[in-house]
């Protein structure tokens, strides 16, 4: 098949499994076109085969305050499909790839071709801007024009069909992760965070408020009075200057790591012993997913689809919004209890392996582009 991907270059979660998907259907010996603003953040290095990136140009005229990239992004679309045959156009966060895409199927049917169209919701694109009645009609309307939208839980497909008054099929398709633990676990990392005996609690995520950066702080205040542990921050965002400030006033600057963006994180991972989310809006966490499948437990909220994730005390823990002394209680408890550290861990794991892996998830998609491509 040849298959257009619509993403953010962004190292957030909708670019990293549109990415993600893209590289693993040129595997599968597909010819995968991405389309985005710049070169999404998994394509940088070396080139794969299968993969071709087309950049979406920026159109300046005195007229205009910002860049019309929703015509841009159509015209580089259509262009794209005209010249490579493309049969699928998958868009991965709705807005503004629906609208762009919508637009340019209309102009390749005009130029009597074919092709379809498949918007991936991904979270926000639900359960914010499906809110906002600035912009959600028209975003309701161009979703409800592709050929096909799936979800990445179910709990977002009650949801967007709630915001967005829609009538269509909501295929669910999660999220997926091919995490593969180092072939060495890098001790010298446990190191340089200043101990080798101390537990790495982790939280990774866009530094956003609906993340809760604040609580993140608040638990392992909590943690590191009962246990020896330090935190890993990773990514970077506008709530990163507070966490600091907080860190800083509550006096555990000298145990907290800002790490910012990083590549590698399944090193960080792998010397990692707890991970935490303490969300208010959460659809279906990628870095909770990479957690769980290198072993880490993760205690989280219990916001959007992370119950079709974690099952309670079996793999992890959730507990709602705000409840930091819960979080706290559950981390203590499972990081001074062997027993129970290794059930959840080896559950956790198990969990990924069965539900979410790239061989469970990637045919789900090939099998949905199969299907339209051969209605049309």
């Amino acid at each position: 098949m040849k298959i257009a991907i619509i993403c953010y270059p962004s190292s957030g979660g909708s670019g990293i499994v549109g990415t993600s998907l893209g590289l693993e259907l040129a595997k599968r010996g597909h010819q995968v076109h991405f389309i985005a603003s710049e070169v999404p953040f998994k394509l940088i290095g070396p080139w794969k085969k299968n993969v071709f990136y087309h950049e979406v140009e920026q159109f300046e005229y005195p007229l205009f305050d910002t860049a019309p990239y929703s015509l841009t992004l159509a015209n580089k679309i259509y262009n794209v499909v005209m010249q490579n045959n493309i049969q699928v156009i998958n868009c991965h966060y709705a807005v503004p790839h629906s609208l762009s895409a919508y637009i340019a199927r209309e102009m390749v049917e005009r130029a009597g071709k074919k092709v379809k169209v498949v918007t991936t919701l991904h979270g926000t694109d639900v359960s914010i801007i499906g809110h906002d009645p600035i912009i959600k009609d028209a975003v309701g309307f161009t979703i409800s024009k592709s050929d096909a939208i799936t979800s990445v839980s179910k709990a977002m497909v009650d949801e967007a069909k709630e915001a967005y008054k829609l009538e269509e099929k909501i295929d669910v398709i999660y999220n997926f992760v091919d995490i593969k633990p180092p072939k060495k676990i890098p001790e010298d990392l446990k190191e340089v965070f200043g101990t080798n005996n101390a537990k790495i609690i982790t939280h990774m995520s866009n530094f956003r408020a609906v993340k809760r950066i604040e609580d993140v702080i608040k638990v392992f205040e909590e943690v590191q009075k009962k246990v020896d542990s330090r935190l890993l921050l990773i990514g970077d965002g506008p709530e990163q200057r507070t966490a600091y400030k907080l860190a800083s006033k509550r006096g555990l600057i000298n145990k907290i790591h800002f790490l910012g963006l990083q590549s590698s994180i399944e090193k960080l991972l792998s010397i990692s012993h707890l991970f935490l989310l303490p969300s208010e809006k959460e659809n279906f966490s990628l870095s909770s997913l990479e957690a769980m499948s290198l072993g880490v437990p993760v205690i989280s909220t219990r916001v959007g689809g992370m119950s079709e994730m974690i099952d309670h005390q079996k793999n992890g823990f959730l507990v709602e919004v705000g409840e930091t002394s819960k979080m706290a209680e559950y981390a203590v408890q499972v990081l001074t209890d062997e027993r129970e550290y290794k059930k959840i861990s080896e559950n956790a794991k198990k969990k990924v392996e069965e539900n979410f892996s790239v061989g469970k998830i990637v045919p789900q998609y090939e099998s949905l582009y199969k299907r339209l491509i051969a209605n049309s």
